[in-house]
Order: C-alpha cells, then structure tokens, then sequence
C-alpha cells in the first residue's frame, strides 16, 4: 500500500518556513549577518565535533580537504575559528572556535528552543510527548 505523504510533506514546508523565518530574524544581528549558510553549515559542524582536524571536518562533512580549507579559511579571517598544531602530530592542526561562535552557537540553540516552545504552546502536554517520540523515530537514522 502506497502512503500519502503530501500532507507530511506540506506540515515539513511550514516547520521549514518558521524555523527560517526564526532563524533569519536572530541572525539580522549585524555579528552574524556575515556569515553564508555554507559558513553556518560549517561551524555547527565544528562546534558539534568539539575541536575536529581538517580531515575529520572533510569525513563528516563528505567534501574535500580543499573545500575544507579555503572554508576554514574563511571562518579564521572573520574570527570565528582558529587552528591550533597538534602536539602530537605537528602535520595536523585542529580547528578550535572561538568567543565569537560559542556566541553565534548560544543564538543558533536559541531559535531552536523557540521553535520548540512555539510547538509546545499549540499542543498538549501528551501532544508534545508523542510528537517528541514520533520525531525521535523518524531521525534515528539520521545522526
């Protein structure tokens, strides 16, 4: 049996259409406003990571160690990132962040938390429990 999915389809474009909406409203904060959603991309990945090697941001993100380093390239000249030579292997460096995106980070989880309370506050609290579990169940595979 074929499902029909167009209404899920239509329910992810408006949860799409929010969280951009949110997340273009905190982002016209000027320290931010720099940054490409490729650079965002990015340092949500390097901040994730912790302290990643240029290899292991090229793994994760599934790119070449070039696009790796001309965009960390790029992350280190507006002041978001920093390398850092391994002690232990002077041929690698690790990317460190910096004041400025553990900042960009703090404002990036807040629209996220708002997007989750904005859920909240259209549902019940046994609504809110079952979507939290449903959507546990379909991203299990993701990450």
């Amino acid at each position: 049996m074929k499902k029909n999915i167009e209404p899920l389809e239509k329910v992810i474009e408006t949860a799409s259409s929010i969280m951009a909406e949110m997340e273009e409203h905190a982002f016209q904060d000027e320290r931010f406003s720099e940054l490409s959603m490729r650079q965002m991309l990015y340092l949500n990945t390097i901040i994730r990571m912790g302290h990643p090697t240029f290899s292991d941001l090229a793994r994760e993100l599934k790119v070449s160690k070039p696009s790796v380093t001309t965009n960390v390239g790029t992350l280190i000249k507006k002041g978001y990132v920093a390398k850092e030579q391994d002690p232990e292997d002077l041929r690698s460096f690790h990317i460190m962040v910096t004041q400025k995106a553990l900042d960009f980070d703090e404002l990036h989880q807040n629209v996220h938390k708002n997007l989750a309370h904005y859920l909240a506050e259209q549902l019940n609290a046994e609504e809110v429990e079952q979507l939290a579990g449903l959507l546990a169940k379909a991203f299990n595979k993701i990450n």
